[in-house]
């Protein structure tokens, strides 16, 4: 609200106020004496100045958001917990300003700036031992301070969105900055369940370890088991927007160093005599390098033949309206690269320009890659039962095959996924030549439409099934538990054989609160 137009309503309530109190006996009026609002002036004056108010009167600004927190209790085969207010990465707490301005009648300009929760207590980021989503080390007795040690509260934001816009009705939209681009379609969530069942399944207990039979606490995390990036990527881009043309709505972007992340995609929205139908599929390519914040690296990262991966996906949503039954899903799937060759590596290059090879997208950070997919399919019903919003139960099935095997140094490592090394009591797991991860789930979701929140208790079951050829690795017991060794203590290079693990278990209970 601009200047002007705040003082003109204040003086507006001020006046009305001070006519109310002159209406209700003129005797106590007659009392007030002349000089009763010699310092109105200054009184709006001070209001004013202690008021947010956006920067002109051309653009509009509109603030929304959302607060998504939850209660998580997790078994992981040997033991169990419960983490209390932690914050859903599924669609993590966010605020944005977004604002508009109408160019001419055919041309509007805009912008987006949100910025999420992004710090301890996230539930993609927590594990057995380390409730506050920092590596803690709290294995084998060696114990680390708590991320809120003496109450300290460090729960900054990031950027997931900082961009402008310039819209035309007949050209469509284009966007300049930080922003999501197009690429792989996964689940479009018509039943309204995303918020504690997302399309991705690890994002709520992706840090956890896997657990083995003895107890054993082993280097991969589940979320190496699953796709690392079931919605398109954010980043620096530039990308279109096409009107929409008979439910239809095209979309192409371009990103980071001349072009190393790319992506289009189409996208279908439509209802035909209550059946509403949602689909979209999308491929994206990144070529983009890693940049390593090792020692010594500097030039030696853009050594060597670039990374490639190439993904795709496509999802399909549809639900009755009069009946509320629906039917969601997606299927997905990535190319890594494999570049067995590198005339660069040499020297101090045979160590360092590997990393040329690597790349950060779907979590590509080592060569030979093996490729990947992963399904998932959501059914149920959605009706207003009770009259304060849609009640849905549903029920759900995902596969996961080959994310996290086939690395080029027969050896499992990736993206600060392999804590061995790092933390007392954990285990390599060398030479995973194949993968596959099944998830089962069934939840409810409440909304109540008059304060835009949905409630929701889920659950979902994780098991895993690791193939792997790696060394013998004899490690001593941790917490009284026998020594046990990686891949069944076969030789190096020997026959693939299964990783004995245990399953995981989360059951969630929150809400999401939009404002």
């Amino acid at each position: 609200m601009n200047g002007a137009l705040m003082k003109a309503a204040s003086r507006f309530t001020i006046a009305a106020a001070f006519g109310l109190v002159l209406g209700v006996s003129s005797a106590q009026a007659a009392d007030l004496g002349g000089n009763c609002c010699a310092d109105l002036e200054e009184r709006i004056a001070d209001l004013e100045a202690t008021t947010a108010r956006k920067g002109n009167r051309k653009m509009s600004l509109t603030i929304t958001g959302q607060v998504h927190r939850m209660t998580l209790w997790w078994d992981d085969g040997h033991s169990n917990g419960t983490y209390w207010g932690i914050d859903n990465t599924n669609s993590s707490s966010r605020y944005s300003f977004t604002g508009t301005a109408k160019v001419t009648p055919t041309v509007s300009m805009g912008f987006d700036i949100t910025i999420e929760i992004e710090a301890g207590g996230t539930s993609s980021k927590l594990n057995q031992f380390d409730e506050d989503g920092k590596l803690g080390g709290q294995l084998n007795g060696t114990l680390a301070a708590s991320f809120n040690a003496s109450n300290v509260d460090s729960y900054f934001g990031d950027a997931r969105r900082a961009a402008w816009w310039i819209e035309d009705t007949k050209y469509g939209r284009l966007t300049v900055g930080r922003y999501e681009s197009a690429g792989a379609i996964t689940t479009i969530d018509l039943a309204g369940i995303g918020a504690g069942a997302s399309a991705s399944v690890v994002l709520v207990n992706g840090s956890f370890l896997l657990r083995g039979p003895q107890g054993q606490f082993f280097a991969p995390l589940w979320s190496t088991f699953g796709d690392p990036a079931a919605n398109q990527g954010r980043t620096e881009l530039m990308r279109w927007d096409s009107p929409t043309y008979q439910g239809f709505i095209l979309s192409a972007s371009i990103g980071e160093n001349n072009g190393d992340y790319w992506g289009v995609m189409l996208r279908y929205a439509n209802e035909f005599n209550g059946v509403r139908v949602a689909a979209g599929i999308g491929y994206e390519n990144a070529t983009d390098r890693f940049t390593s914040n090792a020692p010594n690296q500097g030039p030696n990262d853009l050594l060597g033949p670039e990374p490639e991966v190439k993904a795709w996906g496509a999802g399909l949503s549809v639900l009755h309206v009069p009946s509320g039954l629906f039917a969601q899903g997606h299927y997905m799937a990535a190319d890594f690269s494999c570049i067995t060759g590198d005339p660069n590596a040499v020297g101090i290059n045979a160590v360092t320009a590997p990393n040329a090879r690597q790349t950060g997208y779907w979590g590509q950070t080592t060569d030979c890659r093996k490729d990947a997919n992963q399904w998932l399919i959501q059914v149920g019903i959605t009706k207003n039962w009770f009259g304060i919003g849609n009640t849905a139960i549903f029920g759900e099935y995902s596969r996961n095959n080959g994310w996290g095997a086939g690395d080029g140094d027969g050896a499992f490592a990736g993206q600060g996924r392999n804590f061995a090394g790092t933390t007392t009591g954990i285990v390599a797991v060398n030479g995973v030549t194949d993968s596959e991860m099944n998830v089962w789930g069934a939840g409810v979701t409440q909304n109540i439409d008059a304060a835009a929140t949905e409630m929701y208790l889920n659950w979902r079951h994780f098991d895993a099934d690791v193939t792997c050829n790696g060394a013998a690795a004899i490690v001593a017991g941790v917490n009284n538990v026998p020594t046990f060794a990686q891949c069944g203590g076969l030789p190096t290079g020997g026959p693939s054989k299964k990783l004995s693990t245990d399953s995981f278990d989360a059951v969630i209970f929150g809400a999401r609160v939009k404002f």
